[in-house]
């Protein structure tokens, strides 16, 4: 097997002590492409066959040789005979150079990517010192590139933290120890103890290395700061949890006034809207001209309106502040049902719409849930279905157990949402282009979407423009007033 040993090129950047032409290492340690095809693939030719092509063509120049020679030494020489001889001598040599040469051109051919193919041992210097700008280009960029990701690091204004897979501090960015505090240096090789030294870090850390991805907060150094753990898996399986670190606490400060202001005037609304509803239905009770009745009863559907909106607001208020806690019990499914169905069977008798149950669990199954925070998810799910779909048109609500926890599903027979519009219409007051038209505060996909972080579930909708929505929530089998404050 010929092998070409090559040593330090430009200052030890390669050290390639095998280049052989059934593969080699290229640089930076990756197998070139198409280095380990055997010979066949390549032009050329392996094994036997090829051992004995070679074998025969040297047997018969050497027997054409010895013939040649012993004929001139018998008859003398000849001008034909020498010229003959010579030419078949030149021959054999051409091949057993072109054969000593093509292990060694194919390979750096490939290197090269053709574009200074070999043919002759001449052409390897040429080759030679187009490898060598190459290495030199190579190291260049690998040096750009080692420069180039410590710099980014710096600049970072996100703080990163690596730990590997002992637990131990690996990597970190000066963003990371200014959010954490000039009073808790980070140093590598730290346990994840030593970085955060409250319960809810660690706890969090240890489940993104169970491939959990977490968020939560934390106080550090007058700040607030979101830290965000995500399982590191460069490989494929976990081998570290990559932090970072957000300063939000000026978002913090915004979201806390925001919550103050809503709360306040909910609150400071409630008494003047009281006022009119009262003033109004004393105008009802009086004998009025038929105009004034009907201004009358404008005046009262627009406070039940404001009534309505300053509800959710408050109950919205309640729930992003944290000051509404869950209180969990195990309920029988069917009890629970026949109750939702009795109070929502009314407003589908109004719509024209009938309302559909379909639950895949047995007549005793319990449920782990908060009666009230579920009826209130359920009921304005429904309510929304019922409003958007069509008079004579189905409703259903759907339950199932799954090992995801409790599904509950709502489908309807309405307009359908767009696609673009599925992200949006859990943020608060905004409507649909296709609720627009209907009665409502904007605020009952928000409350629900907070009210099921709050369960330790989540809700999604899947729907399409003319055929309908579904709204699915799914909740965890066992759930606690603790599911508020797990990280998210």
């Amino acid at each position: 097997m010929i092998s070409l040993q090559l040593y330090w090129v430009r200052a030890g950047y390669w050290s390639v002590n095998s280049l052989r032409f059934h593969g080699w290492w290229a640089p930076g340690g990756v197998c070139s492409e198409g280095m380990d095809q055997p010979e066949t693939q390549r032009g050329g030719g392996s094994g036997v066959p090829v051992f004995l092509g070679r074998a025969l063509i040297c047997l018969v120049s050497m027997l054409f040789l010895g013939f040649g020679l012993g004929m001139s030494v018998h008859k003398g020489t000849s001008i034909f005979w020498t010229l003959g001889l010579l030419v078949t001598l030149a021959f054999v040599l051409i091949l057993m150079a072109r054969w000593q040469v093509r292990p060694i051109a194919e390979p750096l051919d490939q290197l090269l990517g053709g574009r200074h193919p070999l043919r002759s041992i001449g052409d390897l210097p040429l080759a030679w010192s187009e490898l060598e700008r190459e290495n030199v280009d190579l190291k260049e960029r690998a040096a750009r590139e080692d420069s180039l990701l410590p710099g980014i690091m710096a600049r970072l204004e996100e703080g990163v933290i690596l730990f590997g897979p002992t637990g131990s501090l690996e990597q970190f960015n000066p963003a990371a120890q200014r959010h954490l505090g000039l009073g808790a240096p980070l140093a590598k090789g730290m346990a994840i103890k030593e970085v955060f030294r409250n319960q809810e870090g660690p706890e969090a850390v240890q489940k993104a290395y169970r491939g959990t991805s977490c968020e939560w907060r934390m106080a550090r150094a007058g700040r607030t700061l979101r830290v965000r753990a995500i399982p590191f898996a460069p490989l494929g399986s976990v081998s570290g949890v990559l932090l970072t670190l957000d300063d939000v606490t000026s978002q913090e400060a915004l979201e806390t006034t925001r919550q103050k202001f809503i709360s306040n005037v909910s609150h400071e609304l409630k008494t003047p809207v009281t006022a009119i509803r009262i003033a109004a239905e004393n105008l009802q009770d009086e004998e009025l001209p038929q105009s004034a009745r009907s201004t009358a009863q404008s005046i009262m559907r627009s406070v039940d309106r404001l009534t309505l909106l300053l509800g959710d607001l408050s109950e919205l208020s309640r729930i992003e502040s944290g000051a509404l806690h869950l209180a969990p019990v195990h309920l029988e499914l069917s009890a629970f049902l026949d109750t939702l169905v009795r109070d929502l069977q009314p407003r589908g008798a109004a719509s024209g719409v009938s309302l559909v149950l379909d639950v895949e669990a047995p007549p005793e199954a319990t449920i782990l849930a908060d009666p009230l925070r579920l009826h209130q998810i359920l009921e304005n799910l429904v309510s929304n279905a019922l409003k958007f779909s069509p008079p004579g048109g189905r409703v259903e609500l759907a339950f199932r157990l799954t090992a995801q926890g409790q599904v509950w599903e709502v489908r309807d027979q309405g307009p359908g949402i767009p696609e673009a519009e599925h992200g949006r219409i859990f943020e608060r007051f905004y409507r649909a282009q296709a609720a627009k038209a209907k009665p409502g505060t904007g605020l009952g996909l928000a409350i629900v979407k907070h009210l099921c972080r709050l369960m330790g579930g989540e809700v999604s909708v899947l729907s399409r423009p003319g055929e309908g929505a579904t709204f699915r929530v799914i909740l965890p089998l066992e759930m606690g007033p603790q599911d508020a404050a797990l990280p998210k």
